[in-house]
């Protein structure tokens, strides 16, 4: 985009493009550097953290409004050091939560539908279901405080006329620059026919996918993982439950807050029900660990302590991955868009040897996955970002990455050793044959990369 091609047009995405509109942004101002998406990272962390306690003060009181916040830090957060779209789309419903919390103004709906509506800007799907969200607690509100169906409606209004004003006018520009059929196939068909295909968009990614770190926290990290699993969805229903056996024995619990909270925590979740990896589940978490906390909270039989310890256990296993961070190996890499840290020293050797065998603005393909292009100045000459070996990767995509490389006579391709293995039930990985064909009869295998059984194949002369 910074060297003008449009989305969807020019290389395919399925995603709405706020996350790379924003990126763009932060590129014009500040240039392609290295820092930008780790500054962001930090930057979003802070942001959820904050949104987080600022519900969690509208439920919970004293020192137990900050320990969702740190859980969510903790135990999912800082796993996933990835600036990505979901991230942004959580903010904006966490935002449309904390705006609605104290109560359902027309301003204050209108502003939540419009947070909705940035959301779907990133997450097309977190923002659709988001607003589906506000508008089932909004029937429930009517009927629990007897508000009225004029009410209702008008509500239901004020959210859902904010949420497409804020949608359609960047929808129209899209389609007007690539054409509705294009943007349609991209952003709906893509989605509804194709993304399960994929192993990482099914339900076999449950629980299939433990976050890595550092040897002297893996136990921890287990069950980390394992509280975080165990939490979504059954938190959710777990309040449900309590709400019907206490509502009318205490009325003096904030219940339409927490219901509030906890719908769009239900809702969040059903978002990413189909493709549960870890990434996606920690991204709804805060709601979830929001509910948990009141919960524990208010059954009188658990002493404090339970509270305390959790909130201790999160801070030592923050605390003690800052620390091994810091002090474990690094590897320093001068790369084109600046100096850059790597922690890994298998990466860092791959790396080094891909920067050592090209220059700025190369074209070069690494064919499983797209996280060399940005540091090392690169650029993919294909309109996909990475393939696949299910039907995923569509065979028209396949072809474009062929007549691409023969096109710019790209000398090297990164190519993987998961890419001969079908991951996806049912799926032979035929859609690649015409590939590792063209791969095997112009380029040949110049050296291993253990970390992630990648191969380097060089064009031969």
């Amino acid at each position: 985009m910074l060297e003008g091609q449009v989305m969807y047009r020019d290389f395919f995405q399925f995603t709405l493009p706020g996350t790379q509109v924003f990126y763009l942004l932060l590129f014009k101002l500040f240039g392609v550097r290295a820092w930008i998406p780790s500054a962001m990272w930090i930057v979003l962390g802070i942001s959820l953290a904050w949104l987080s306690v600022i519900v969690s003060r509208h439920l919970l009181s004293g020192a137990y409004a900050y320990v969702p916040s740190l859980l969510f830090l903790a135990f999912g957060f800082v796993t996933e050091r990835d600036p990505t779209h979901h991230w942004f789309s959580t903010i904006a419903c966490m935002g449309a939560i904390a705006v609605l919390i104290a109560k359902r103004s027309p301003a204050r709906l209108g502003a939540a539908g419009a947070l909705c509506g940035l959301a779907a800007l990133f997450t097309q799907s977190r923002g659709v279901i988001a607003v589906l969200g506000f508008a089932t607690f909004l029937l429930w509100e009517c009927r629990a405080k007897k508000q009225g169906w004029g009410w209702l409606v008008k509500a239901e209004m004020y959210l859902f006329v904010a949420f497409l004003a804020t949608t359609l006018p960047p929808l129209a520009y899209l389609v007007w620059k690539v054409g509705l059929g294009r943007f349609i196939a991209c952003t709906v068909v893509f989605l509804m026919k194709y993304w399960s295909k994929w192993y990482w968009g099914t339900p076999d990614v449950y629980m299939a996918d433990p976050p890595s770190f550092p040897l002297l926290l893996e136990p921890p990290a287990l069950l980390v993982w394992l509280f975080i699993h165990a939490l979504l969805p059954f938190v959710y229903v777990l309040f449900l439950v309590r709400y019907h056996r206490l509502a009318r024995a205490h009325p003096e619990e904030p219940w339409d807050r927490l219901m509030l909270v906890n719908t769009l925590g239900i809702f969040l979740f059903l978002g990413i029900a189909f493709s549960p990896v870890w990434f996606r589940l920690i991204s709804v978490a805060p709601t979830g660990l929001i509910v948990f906390v009141w919960l524990v909270k208010s059954f009188p039989k658990l002493p404090r302590a339970v509270t305390h310890f959790v909130a201790a256990y999160a801070l030592v296993v923050l605390v003690a991955q800052s620390v091994i961070v810091q002090t474990s190996w690094r590897g320093y890499l001068q790369s084109p868009t600046g100096r850059a840290a790597l922690l890994d020293s298998d990466r860092f050797e791959k790396y080094r040897w891909i920067l050592n065998r090209t220059h700025p603005g190369e074209f070069y393909f690494q064919a499983d996955d797209c996280d060399q292009y940005f540091l090392l100045d690169l650029r993919n000459p294909a309109a996909v970002s990475f393939v696949t070996e299910s039907s995923y990767t569509r065979p028209e995509q396949v072809q474009n990455v062929i007549e691409m490389l023969e096109k710019y006579q790209v000398r090297f391709v990164m190519w993987s050793a998961w890419l001969d293995v079908p991951r996806t039930r049912g799926a032979d990985g035929s859609s690649l044959a015409p590939l590792r064909a063209y791969l095997r009869a112009h380029y040949h295998p110049v050296k291993e990369f253990a970390d992630d059984l990648e191969e380097a194949w060089e064009r031969s002369r």
